[in-house]
């Protein structure tokens, strides 16, 4: 694993961790995935789901979608460690959900 890739699974964690005060969002799973498989692995294989996780959708109702693994993606520096269509799908659904960084 490369430094990005550890800096991206300890801020994405960060994350997670923070977001675990917002009500009924829940991450023990989550966690123990990017601990074990690290954050890239963890969130390419979410980007291949349809459609938006339970955890988007609180973070969306209470307006912390900059706490999102979308929102990490999207940011500069990491947005090398994932396919252009990855980052554009995670740009496109920020997007859509109004939220522009």
């Amino acid at each position: 694993m490369t430094e990005l890739e550890k800096n991206f699974s300890a801020e994405w964690m960060q994350r997670v961790e923070k977001a675990q005060g917002i009500e009924d969002y829940t991450a023990v799973r989550l966690l123990k995935n990017i601990r074990e498989r690290g954050g890239v692995s963890v969130a390419r294989r979410a980007l291949e789901r349809d459609g938006c996780s339970e955890n988007f959708e609180l973070l969306k109702k209470h307006n912390q979608l900059g706490l999102s693994m979308e929102a990490l993606i999207a940011q500069g520096e990491y947005g090398t460690l994932f396919e252009d269509d990855e980052v554009n799908q995670c740009l496109a659904l920020l997007c859509e959900c109004g939220y522009f960084g």
